[in-house]
C-alpha cells in the first residue's frame, strides 16, 4: 500500500486541477510591471471577479512611488480566440509621496486565461492616470504586463 501512496496522491492532485480548471477563477494575483513614470504601475496586482463579467483590481505600487490603486473592470469576450477577453474599467490612487498624492485610473487591455491545467493569467493593458490633488497632471503612457496565479473556483456565474 505505501508503494501506491505517491501514485494515488498524483492523480488526486490532477483531478482536483482538472475539476478546478473547468470554471471560471475568483481570485488572481501576481506581479504588474510597466512604466516608470506613472504612479500606478510596476508592483503586485490582486483581482476578485464577481463573475465572468466583472471585477475589481488593486494593484499595489512598490517603484520609487509607494502607492494604492483600485479598479473595477468590465470584461467581454474576444470571439477570435478562446481564453481571450478583452476589458476596460475606472478607479482612483493614493499615493505616499509629496506631489503625487490623490488621482483617477482609466484602464483598457486584453487578458488571457489559460485553459487546461495551467492556472496562469496573462494580461497587457494601458492605463493613463489623471493625478488631482496638490500636482495637477495627466500621464498617458502606462502600458503594462501583468502575470497572475488565478485561484478559487468562481461558483456566481
Amino acid at each position: 500500500m505505501n508503494r501506491f501512496l505517491p501514485f494515488l496522491l498524483f492523480i488526486s492532485l490532477i483531478n482536483f486541477f482538472q475539476q478546478t480548471t473547468a470554471q471560471d477563477y475568483q481570485h488572481q494575483a501576481g506581479i504588474r510591471l510597466g512604466s516608470f513614470d506613472q504612479v500606478v504601475s510596476t508592483g503586485f496586482t490582486y483581482r476578485y471577479h464577481f463573475d465572468s463579467k466583472k471585477a475589481v483590481e488593486a494593484i499595489v505600487n512598490l517603484n520609487e512611488r509607494v502607492a494604492i490603486g483600485t479598479l473595477y473592470e468590465r470584461f467581454e469576450p474576444f470571439n477570435e480566440v478562446a481564453q481571450l477577453q478583452w476589458f476596460y474599467g475606472a478607479g482612483a490612487y493614493v499615493g505616499f509621496n509629496r506631489t503625487d498624492n490623490v488621482g483617477l485610473l482609466g484602464i483598457i487591455g486584453l487578458d488571457y486565461q489559460f485553459p487546461g491545467t495551467l492556472p496562469v493569467n496573462l494580461s497587457a493593458d494601458w492605463k493613463p492616470e489623471l493625478n488631482v490633488v496638490k500636482n495637477v497632471s495627466f500621464r498617458a503612457s502606462t502600458v503594462a504586463f501583468s502575470i497572475r496565479f488565478s485561484f478559487g473556483a468562481n461558483k456566481k456565474q
